[in-house]
């Protein structure tokens, strides 16, 4: 299946077209047999299945650039368990109770076999990916499996960012530049860029192509974390499967706070400096309702969506230029629809 493959024009489409391919190759490395009740942790997260946006950009940009969309469907999988064993560690660290519509793993589970179980995930993770760099070959196989290594690499540095950046509860002691150094190891490399660099590798594009995806990618990967800060604020439980106004509980620091604490007034900004101040447990509802109100009520929320409108912009006029040699058609289309998702989606 080539990038003459018919595609849908809607990327929601695209991902449902092939979510039960990865699905499926996912579990065809689960563990399965006793001890029963553990297997049933390993694998809380995968069932519960999620959006599969990463993996489905991995299969969309191994298209664009004329590969086999069958080799895509492992290294696609590998990109989802990721996503799995991560977020059972991110909800336990963070104390995020709710995930894709269902309680979090370490709520439903002693924490202690929740942490063990996402280790093991990672485990056959590896596993996975060793398999996919054999499949593809010497050359792509190992290009794939650096790359692979290299976004796991800064996600675990994007994660001490983040954390770095909330455990310190001073709202007025972090700029634009803290936040988008954050995001770019956690979420626009892991999220965008990096898996449409894994699918143009396993398409067999050179260097040159895979070292310029970042001009695009991370524009629209900084556009897509912008718009799950604005998600996290103004959206319900119910639409995003997950707990809202978490990153005030945590103290997290993102381009809405800085926003806020840049043009509230004196006595606004000294109550955000003290409810952030706050442990978790020990902020109320109505201060995180103060909180979000003063969000919508500075601008803030406004002010974000359209910095994430305006990435968007950035990223697809440079995706014009860094495609210009490729076709048009349903594939660069879709690929182009894409990158505009990040920044229109509800969750």
């Amino acid at each position: 299946m080539t990038s003459n493959t018919q595609v849908p024009t809607d990327f929601k489409e695209f991902v449902e077209m092939y979510r039960p391919k990865v699905y499926g190759k996912i579990c065809e490395y689960l563990p399965s047999g006793p001890p029963e009740p553990y297997h049933k942790i390993v694998r809380a997260y995968v069932d519960r299945k999620g959006q599969y946006r990463r993996p489905s950009y991995v299969l969309l940009w191994t298209l664009l650039y004329g590969g086999n969309i069958d080799d895509a469907i492992l290294p696609a999988a590998i990109q989802q368990a990721s996503e799995d064993w991560i977020l059972m560690l991110d909800d336990w660290m963070d104390g995020n109770k709710l995930r894709r519509g269902q309680p979090a793993a370490y709520v439903m589970y002693n924490p202690r076999y929740v942490l063990n179980a996402s280790s093991h995930l990672h485990a056959i993770n590896w596993l996975m990916a060793f398999d996919a760099s054999k499949n593809l070959g010497k050359d792509r196989g190992e290009r794939y499996f650096a790359k692979f290594y290299d976004i796991i690499r800064v996600t675990h540095e994007g994660q001490y960012l983040d954390m770095a950046l909330t455990d310190n509860r001073d709202v007025t002691k972090f700029s634009l530049d803290d936040y988008y150094a954050s995001i770019h190891a956690k979420a626009a490399y892991y999220t965008v860029y990096g898996p449409m660099q894994q699918g143009a590798i396993i398409a067999g594009a050179n260097d040159g192509i895979i070292n310029k995806l970042p001009e695009y990618g991370i524009p629209a990967g900084q556009a897509f974390q912008i718009k799950d800060d604005i998600l996290d604020c103004v959206s319900t439980k119910e639409v995003l499967g997950k707990s809202i106004g978490n990153d005030v509980r945590d103290g997290c620091k993102n381009i809405i706070l800085w926003h806020s604490v840049q043009n509230g007034s004196t006595g606004t900004v000294e109550r955000l400096k003290k409810i952030y101040a706050k442990d978790r447990s020990a902020k109320t509802e109505d201060e995180i309702a103060f909180v979000l109100k003063t969000f919508v009520d500075v601008g803030s929320i406004d002010y974000a969506q359209k910095e994430s409108e305006r990435l968007v912009g950035v990223a697809l006029e440079r995706f014009e230029a860094l495609t210009k040699d490729i076709p048009e058609g349903a594939v660069k289309n879709l690929a182009r629809s894409s990158i505009g998702h990040t920044a229109k989606r509800s969750k």
